[in-house]
């Protein structure tokens, strides 16, 4: 119980020590510098690499880890829903109606300084916070937190940075606006995992979806 305990606590201060470091990283290198420094070191593997790595941000993700959680237990079923639509519903309020005025970098920024990448449709408009950053760190930290595992929840956290660098390489948001939806991502998280782990749900919670595949075998025949 002791190494569980200790796992959770080494995965949640590794992905805060993160966030932390990406927020202080958005207050100091100004504004349109982080744009220019990451979307100006390009080529044609990295157009390639961020363009498909960027999608996992998308959400898709968080679909499969529902299904796949009805076979372990509903709790964890329950927890995955509750991030889905808190997460959603913040940077839906950010975006939307608090920052709506915050534009991309492509509105900003003299558009002869940027390289934009072949097939890649770069919006202009609603930058703060970076919906995919926020999804994805929802989904490398639940995760993390089930697998309780020190190196996976490095490769994980490491998958969450390179879909947030992206989302700068392809010039759909700036540093401030991943560190925003990096912080948003593991807030959500972090609250209703503790929650969960604490809350006196009901017994039906600890079930599970069963298949039994004895009855779609079919019988065998005795000589």
């Amino acid at each position: 119980m002791k190494q569980i305990s200790s796992e959770v606590t080494f995965t949640s201060r590794l992905y805060i020590f993160s966030v932390v470091l990406l927020c202080i990283l958005s207050v100091f290198i100004p504004k349109g510098a982080d744009v220019l420094f990451i979307n100006g070191n390009h080529s044609e593997f990295l157009d390639q690499f961020f363009s498909s790595i960027t999608h996992l941000g998308a959400g898709h993700l968080l679909i499969l880890i529902l299904i796949a959680s009805l076979f372990i237990r509903f709790q964890w079923s329950l927890l995955t829903i509750s991030v889905w639509i808190s997460h959603g519903i913040v940077c839906a309020l950010f975006k939307r109606v608090l920052f709506r005025h915050l534009d991309r970098p492509k509105q900003l920024i003299d558009n002869q300084l940027l390289y934009f990448v072949p097939n890649v449709d770069v919006h202009t408009h609603f930058s703060f916070p970076s919906g995919h950053t926020a999804t994805i760190f929802c989904i490398c930290f639940l995760l993390s937190l089930w697998i309780k595992n020190r190196m996976a929840t490095v490769l994980l956290l490491f998958v969450a940075l390179l879909v947030g660098y992206s989302r700068i390489y392809l010039l759909q948001h700036f540093l401030m606006d991943v560190a925003a939806g990096a912080t948003i991502g593991v807030l959500c998280t972090y609250l209703f995992w503790h929650y969960f782990q604490q809350a006196n749900l009901p017994r039906w919670a600890s079930n599970y979806l069963k298949i039994d595949l004895s009855q779609s075998l079919p019988n065998k025949k005795t000589a």
